[in-house]
């Protein structure tokens, strides 16, 4: 609703003068400031001297909009011929000798609010500039102003023009002072960049020396390792030569001394092979080579290997437990093999009596649990560490019997993360030892290239993963940044073999798969997916025109390449709004009561950020859009209710839910301003008195934004 406060008829030039001096008074009244009333009384002006110039005459109108956001409005109208060309004008192509449509797209910019209407009637334009929001105006205050203004006598019109001068004095020195400020603001940025440059430059150069360092170390080693081989390998054949006395006899003395001889040899050929597997590993040039097979294979495979170990130690019983029901591996088989035959070859030499038992059981996220556990010697938890390094080895009577290298463990726990697995170890002194190697069933890392981002999926998402299969390199990283910054996160696969592994391990929340990949089409993989997941999201893209195609094989959606981002995010919340991660604003002064809301509400489906104060969280809502909002009212920069009142003010945030979460006794006046503008109330007593989420995901999900899941009852 629009209140007026005066009318004033534009018949001669003094009253264009006129309602330049009365906006700016009206202005004034109204609490805008300088600059404010300064870009009302132009932007009058300018108007109604178009009004009387072209229409020769015209009326101007002063009111009030009381609902909020409270505007100063102001109509100019006129019963002339009109505006030709009013599009082009808006538009800023429209080109006049007279000046005619520069002064509207001037007076446009100055104004929040900007509207022409041409008719038969002659032409009516509507402008409005926002109202502080520090004073509720109402219909008594506004009838109050209008009396004021009918007994205010216009000023001399030279005044105004003297004051008009004296603005555009005042805006040049201002404007001098910016453009001084600006200059001085670029030479601190010339010298800031030119010290950020020296400091690439010299971060690059570090890099470079690491690079090339570790380049050498790990062709030295590899060298050095190769080189070595071929003459451990004599030795070795010559000492065995000797020993089964194909010359002629041995003395026992020689025969002694020949086996500590090929006893040496196989020691110094281990510790070559386990250094050129590390370098190998290091360098990234260890092929895994993946095949289908069964833990009690492997398990009757080592049983053979281990037998000549057993031999030298009767003391210890080596048992492996049967894993009937666990399911096939589809991995590197050696790799596995080699790490589980040198944790049991470790646990036979430091268990002088007992028994070593090796077992495997299926662990979550489809991963198998290899353990190796002994009754021998132990490893103090100090030196839990030491054991991983390379060349490192933990004192003890049995080392000097079984003399190691100290690079079985690094290489165990090297090749376990090259599956994609890790290697940890529990263990005291005295009380045995057990390693456990937890690896994935299916091996995945071959599903993402060096050069891609993401190298092996964690086993958690932040965000709702979202398989985006794309063999071409550079669409797929425009993929992946159209995905940044959002609710959902990409998962690269280049080929249709890798989609698959992934998708054996993890669920997605949507697929975007191009239809040709290399010289193979995806429909197989989309029919696959489809027969699996029923609900699944599937986006189908393509340079080609494909969509009946998709569709018809079961994709949810065909979109042309090249794809905007602002469609694919729009396309994929939209199929995914039951399933996806929801973004939710938590802001509050007291870092405590955060902390309890955040433990309260920590939720997979729940993407929960933070800010400290109203000036935080208007910044944070600026930068990146939340899908809802729990609000203090009391901080110390700016309340709450400012808060609201800026959102509902927004057209980009005045439909955005908000809880306010407040320990703030309300009044009647303060619940019907906050139903007013559209919240939800949770008191901060009644949430610690029972520690219980149930308020929030009650609201969570009147909004489509939680499942339909009770909550737990939660201690912080």
């Amino acid at each position: 609703m629009s209140v007026s406060i005066f009318h004033l008829a534009l018949r001669t030039e003094r009253d264009v003068v006129q309602a330049r001096q009365r906006a700016r008074e009206v202005a004034a009244e109204l609490g805008l400031d300088n600059q404010d009333q300064i870009r009302m009384a132009t932007a009058t002006s300018e108007i109604a001297r178009n009004a009387f110039r072209y229409a020769r005459g015209g009326k101007v109108t002063f009111s009030v909009g009381l609902e909020p956001p409270q505007f100063l409005e102001v109509m100019v109208s006129d019963s002339g011929p009109g505006i030709d060309n009013l599009d082009e004008i808006l538009e800023g192509r429209y080109k006049s000798d007279t000046g005619l449509g520069m002064g509207i797209i001037g007076t446009r910019r100055l104004m929040d609010q900007f509207e022409i209407e041409v008719g038969p009637e002659g032409t009516t334009v509507r402008m409005a500039k926002r109202i502080p929001s520090h004073q509720a105006w109402t219909l008594r205050t506004v009838h109050d102003l209008n009396q004021k203004m009918q007994a205010r006598a216009p000023d001399n019109p030279y005044e105004e023009i003297e004051q008009q001068n004296q603005e555009l004095l005042k805006t040049l020195q201002e404007l001098r002072a910016r453009q001084e400020e600006l200059e001085l603001l670029n030479r601190e940025l010339e010298d800031t960049n030119r010290g950020v440059v020296a400091l690439y430059a010299e971060l690059d150069e570090r890099a470079d020396y690491l690079r090339r360092a570790s380049e050498l170390k790990t062709k030295f080693l590899s060298n050095v390792s190769h080189e070595f081989r071929t003459p451990l390998n004599s030795i070795i054949s010559l000492a065995r030569l000797l020993m089964d006395k194909f010359d002629g006899d041995l003395s026992p003395e020689q025969m002694k001394q020949v086996r500590f001889i090929e006893s040496s040899a196989r020691d110094l050929q281990e510790m070559v092979n386990d250094l050129l597997d590390l370098a190998k590993v290091e360098a990234g040039k260890i092929r895994i080579r993946t095949k289908r097979f069964e833990v009690q294979e492997l398990f009757s495979a080592l049983k053979g290997m281990l037998k000549p170990l057993l031999a030298d130690n009767n003391s210890v019983d080596l048992i492996f437990e049967d894993a009937p029901d666990l399911p096939p591996l589809h991995t590197d088989e050696g790799k596995v093999s080699q790490i589980l035959r040198n944790l049991i070859s470790n646990a036979l030499k430091f268990t002088p009596k007992g028994q070593v038992t090796v077992s495997a059981r299926a662990a979550e996220k489809n991963e198998i649990l290899f353990i190796v556990a002994d009754t021998g010697i132990g490893i103090a938890p100090e030196h839990h560490d030491t054991i991983f390094r390379e060349f490192s080895q933990v004192e003890n009577p049995l080392q000097e019997r079984h003399r190691g290298t100290g690079l079985g463990l690094p290489l165990c726990r090297n090749l376990s993360m090259l599956l994609g697995g890790r290697l940890w170890l529990e263990s005291e002194e005295g009380n045995g030892s057990t390693f456990f190697v937890q690896i994935p069933a299916a091996y995945v890392g071959e599903s993402v290239r060096p050069e891609d981002t993401v190298s092996l999926p964690a086993p958690e998402f932040h965000r709702a993963p979202v398989l985006l299969l794309e063999d071409n390199a550079e669409t797929a990283h425009l993929f992946e940044s159209h995905l940044r910054n959002s609710e959902f996160q990409p998962i690269l696969a280049s080929t249709v073999a890798q989609a698959e592994v992934w998708t054996a391990r993890h669920s997605p929340a949507a697929v975007v798969s191009d239809i040709y990949i290399g010289e193979d089409t995806a429909w197989g993989f989309i029919a696959r997916l489809r027969e699996r997941w029923p609900d699944l999201p599937l986006v189908v893209t393509s340079i080609f025109e494909e969509s009946q195609a998709a569709l018809s094989r079961g994709a949810n959606l065909f979109l042309p390449k090249p794809l905007d981002r602002d469609l694919l995010l729009r396309e994929l919340r939209r199929l995914t709004e039951h399933t996806g991660t929801r973004r939710l604003l938590i802001v509050d002064d007291n870092e405590v009561s955060r902390y309890i809301l955040r433990e309260l509400l920590d939720q997979p489906w729940l993407d929960i950020r933070e800010a400290g104060s109203g000036t935080a969280a208007l910044v944070a809502l600026d930068e990146s859009l939340p899908d809802a909002l729990v609000l203090d009212l009391l901080m110390p920069d700016i309340s709450g209710f400012e808060v609201l009142r800026r959102l509902r003010a927004n057209p980009a945030t005045e439909n955005l839910p908000v809880l306010v979460y407040t320990s703030k006794p309300l009044s009647e006046p303060e619940r019907a301003q906050l139903e007013a503008l559209r919240t939800r109330i949770v008191r901060k007593e009644d949430v610690s008195t029972r520690l219980s989420a149930q308020p929030f995901l009650d609201w969570l999900r009147t909004l489509g934004m939680a499942p339909d899941i009770p909550a737990p009852e939660q201690n912080v």
